[in-house]
């Protein structure tokens, strides 16, 4: 692979394998403006606002293909790679600004601040001159500022990192220039007058500080900052140091509530992580318990830190760092608490907080202390914190604290319901709890299994014993009221949420406040807007997520969003057709068009389609149900329309998709005429589907009268499952009808798409099924396989495969037949659909059967027998009855065949197929006969024949040579 360098720190240069590329100034715009997006696609869309901001040239797509072109031709072809629905960077490309970054992350989390200067140095080093100084394109605006600032927080820290060193006087001279050319910048002001205050110069100290406030209060009417006013406080005040006092070995962790139950898994693994040796010198342990707020992180941690408390000779420090209040703990001020705690004399303790730090860090040198930060806010409250190698830091915090690498990361889930229950016994009294123990479950469920509002909810019972848990369920049930049931004496989950509300960005406030309004329990990332926002609120543990991608929200933390902020409907709805919008392009991806659907811009990859709707598809229905209660009609239909063929690949889905659209319908006047037509067409081919043929009927009747003028593939669909289920019913003069109507409209706008394949398909089956064999058929069904081969339309294939493979047998081809079958069977089994499965199983089983392959077709059929029955789908198993009761009919047992016949006919007689139920009382009249029962056999094969002959089919022709011998036969007896 080449190696592909872009330095934008300065004027933008690109080089390959060290060649220096000329670029040409549009070029340079586009490199840029991808280099600012590094790691994502950026669309040709925003590359034309970018490029052109206010007057994109005529054939503006044509030109950044253009553009895009010409670097590549001056770079290699892999530099810009091609991503739906525009450009990307190859993966490879080193950008000098992302080294950058990387040397600063290091920097902040380095625990000598000599090795922290030796790579500020390194990183500030890499900047030529402003980021993207010669490049003016909009798109690079956003990640000019962010460096920037990275920039000037680098220069900040690296100063910290040399007052830590003692290097006071040597900074002074550059930290005034800096000052003076910065003079917003409170925290190089701070440093300059640490500096300063270091050096003996107290008074030039002061007066840095004096000429700042005075800047901000001439100029912006406002005061310094609280870290500013603190330090100059502490300046003011501050004494001689004197020396410290003797080592104290203390130990501060508060006690464990008696009332602690479960988390075995969890405090075990708290208990080995505590046990281990850290893994390299100078090399401090941190642990991380998290979770939502209420979970009993601090419980847990606690436990486990009273149990290793021998692995920690030189003691336990504790800190509430009150991070989940609206005044979190000073970092300063916790390690003038520590330091005071180890022996440290107050007038001996510095004034400024990196002086505590470094003294902190000093005076546990060589010992092995463990500290507890309770209720972490953020990574950069923890860091000044941490002890030095040889100790262990075990914090608590609602987010995972990334900015602190090498943490060890132990999650805490909610409670399982049989130790909240426990909880609840253990404060309300076992003996209650154990008599209304359905009641109990109700109540763990409706706290949201969260220890702190269990032990509420405990408590209320344990004060009020009269009240049974029954009465307390039905109160936590009302959710007007359910909050305020859970809060009691200082104890209060909504206020445990609160700060987490208030520390979010406004734009994921104000998304979970439109997700608190939806039914929805858990949301996909799938949406470029919500998707940043959702990540925002997972890493504030408002919402949780899990391995799969998706977040799901507390029920709880939905009720306090849901009462902290109003949300007008329109917002919601405007939320719904984002889903909406993206549930087309996923539906328009799928490997399955038996449905017409309607453009909806870019697609995705096929299985990505498929895997989103598989995992969106309760979402999708509970989204429908929304709609509908919000009044937004038409949003909803159209919304269901989305999951069609979806629901036509994966059959076990569509008696829920059945459900979803009848309950759209039933409201049909508040619909637009299209998605009226279109719910109509996928409500009646989803009947079909279920062999609910009459019901079917009306619907596709009335879709393909509606569907007329633009709607031609609509009508078509509509028309070609009309036919299948008039001829279902015997209702032949209809279905041929359709499927005249069908044909002619299809050659008359050709090409149609997928839905021209289910065209020649039905029109193949016509001719096929109910003849034994037929080159016409065979010809129709060929060019369907062709159309959905091209259309990427794989449920179609198995299914024209499947048909080819029946044609094949009835011209008793047996290898081409077994072939197409098994194919079919292998493009089933990739669309994970269970009943296309079976159903192609079936149909390979019959082939085997009919080719003389007994034992083979035996082994599919009880296969077949069995998932038919599991999954409910009585054809299904009719035919798959019948067709083991030939197989036994022909290897000689015919009392098993009747068995199985019997059952064949009976369901067939139900689901109301005529034709079917034809072939299986044709073979029991056979098996029947074989047994000597003519009579019987006349009175089957009699009304086989009737049915034979109105489909004027060839197996007619068999019971009229047969009928005579069992009429004969029966008078004989």
């Amino acid at each position: 692979m080449r190696g592909y360098r872009i330095g934008i720190l300065g004027r933008t240069e690109l080089s390959v394998d060290g060649v220096v590329v000329s670029l040409a100034p549009l070029e340079r715009a586009l490199v840029a403006s991808l280099a600012a997006h590094h790691g994502r696609i950026v669309s040709v869309d925003r590359l034309i606002d970018g490029l052109w901001p206010n007057d994109p040239p005529a054939g503006a797509r044509n030109r950044v293909q253009a553009v895009v072109a010409s670097v590549r031709r001056g770079a290699t072809p892999e530099l810009i790679l091609t991503r739906s629905p525009g450009y990307q960077l190859n993966p490879v490309v080193v950008v000098d600004a992302a080294e950058f970054a990387a040397d600063v992350q290091a920097a902040a989390a380095a625990t000598d601040p000599r090795c922290t200067v030796e790579l500020l140095d390194r990183a500030l080093a890499r900047w030529r001159d402003e980021a993207f100084v010669d490049v003016g394109a909009r798109l690079v605006d956003f990640e000019r500022d962010r460096l920037h600032e990275l920039r000037e927080n680098a220069v900040e820290l690296r100063f910290e990192a040399l007052l830590s060193l003692g290097l006071h006087q040597e900074v002074v001279p550059e930290l005034t220039t800096l000052v003076r050319d910065r003079p917003l910048r409170e925290r190089l002001r701070g440093h300059l007058m640490v500096a300063l205050h270091r050096s003996g110069r107290q008074a030039e100290a002061l007066a840095v500080y004096r000429a700042g406030a005075r800047l901000l209060a001439e100029e912006h009417g406002i005061d310094p900052g609280p870290e500013l006013r603190q330090l100059h406080r502490e300046i003011l005040g501050s004494e001689r140091e004197t020396s410290p006092r003797a080592w104290v070995r203390p130990h501060q962790l508060p006690g464990v509530t008696g009332d602690f139950v479960g988390r075995d898994k969890e405090l075990g693994l708290l208990l080995s992580l505590l046990g281990r040796t850290p893994p390299a010198a100078g090399v401090a342990q941190v642990i991380v318990v998290t979770g939502l707020a209420g979970t009993g992180k601090t419980t847990l941690a606690l436990r486990a830190a009273h149990e290793s408390r021998h692995r920690f000779p030189a003691g336990c420090l504790y800190a509430d760092l009150r991070g989940n209040t609206p005044d979190p703990a000073r970092p300063g001020a916790v390690l003038g608490a520590f330091l005071r705690a180890l022996g440290i004399a107050g007038e001996a303790i510095p004034v400024a907080a990196e002086e505590r730090a470094a003294l902190y860090r000093s005076v546990l040198a060589d010992q092995t202390m463990l500290v507890m930060l309770d209720s972490a806010a953020d990574a950069a409250q923890v860091r000044p914190l941490l002890p030095p190698g040889g100790s262990t830091a075990l914090v608590t915090s609602t987010g995972a604290l990334p900015g602190l690498p090498g943490t060890e990361v132990v999650p805490l889930d909610l409670l399982p319901v049989d130790d909240g229950v426990d909880l609840l016994a253990g404060l309300a009294g076992a003996e209650r709890i154990n008599r209304e123990a359905g009641a109990a479950v109700d109540v763990v469920e409706l706290c949201g299994r969260l220890p702190l509002a269990l032990r509420i909810a405990g408590v209320r019972l344990a004060e009020r014993e009269a009240m049974t848990v029954a009465r307390l369920r039905e109160r936590l049930r009302d959710e007007r009221r359910r909050l305020d049931e859970l809060s009691l004496d200082g104890l209060d989950v909504r206020s445990s949420f609160t700060v987490g509300f208030e520390r979010l960005p406004p734009p994921a406030a104000r998304l979970l406040a439109v997700l608190s309004r939806t039914s929805l329990r858990s949301f996909g990332m799938w949406d470029e807007t919500s998707e940043p926002l959702l990540e925002q609120l997972c890493r504030a543990h408002l919402l949780t997520d899990d391995p799969s991608g998706r977040v799901r929200m507390h029920d709880l933390v939905r009720l306090v969003a849901r009462e902290r902020t109003e949300v007008p409907v329109e917002e919601v709805i405007a939320w719904y057709e984002r889903l909406h919008a993206y549930a087309g392009r996923a539906g328009a991806s799928l490997p399955c068009g038996a449905l017409p659907v309607a453009d909806a811009g870019p697609t995705i990859d096929a299985w990505e389609a498929v895997e989103w709707f598989e995992a969106e598809r309760e979402n999708l229905v509970a989204a429908v149900r929304d709609l509908l209660r919000l009044g937004a009609v038409d949003l909803a239909g159209r919304l269901a329309c989305t999951m069609g063929n979806f629901a036509t690949m994966r059959s076990q889905h569509l008696p829920e998709f059945v459900d979803c659209l009848r309950g759209v319908l039933d409201r049909h006047a508040e619909l637009s005429a299209p998605t009226r037509m279109s719910l109509r067409l996928h409500l009646g081919t989803a009947y079909g589907w279920l062999n609910r043929h009459a019901e079917a009927v009306p619907l596709l009747r009335a879709a393909q009268r509606d569907s007329r003028g633009p709607w031609v593939a609509h009508r078509l669909a509509a028309l070609q499952n009309y036919s299948l289920c008039c001829r279902h019913l015997g209702r032949l003069r209809e279905a041929d009808a359709a499927l005249l109507v069908m044909v002619r409209l299809c050659a008359a706008h050709w090409p149609v798409g997928p839905v021209g394949g289910h065209v020649l398909l039905a029109l193949g089956m016509r001719y096929g099924q109910y003849h034994l064999t037929s080159p016409f058929a065979e010809a129709a069904c060929a060019a369907a396989l062709r159309v959905f081969v091209d259309e990427g339309d794989l449920w179609g294939e198995a299914l024209a495969r499947e048909t080819i493979g029946l044609l094949h047998r009835h011209a008793e081809r047996w290898p081409p037949a077994v072939e197409q079958l098994r194919q079919a069977v292998a493009a089933a089994r990739r669309l994970g659909d269970r009943m296309s499965v079976t159903t192609a199983e079936q149909a390979l089983a019959a082939t085997h059967l009919a080719a003389g392959n007994g034992e083979s077709a035996r082994r599919l059929l009880r296969r077949t027998v069995l998932a038919f029955h599991e999954m409910r789908h009585e054809w299904g198993e009719a035919i798959s009855r019948r067709l083991l009761g030939k197989a036994h009919l022909e290897g000689g047992d015919a009392d098993r065949a009747v068995v199985e016949l019997e059952g064949s006919v009976a369901m067939l007689r139900d689901v109301g197929q005529p034709f079917p139920l034809a072939n299986s009382l044709h073979l029991l009249a056979r098996a029947q006969a074989t047994l000597g029962r003519y009579d019987r056999a006349v009175v089957l094969g009699e009304e086989a024949l009737g049915i034979f002959a109105h489909f004027d089919s060839p197996y007619a022709d068999d019971l009229r040579e047969s009928l005579p011998r069992w009429r004969s036969a029966a008078d004989a007896q």
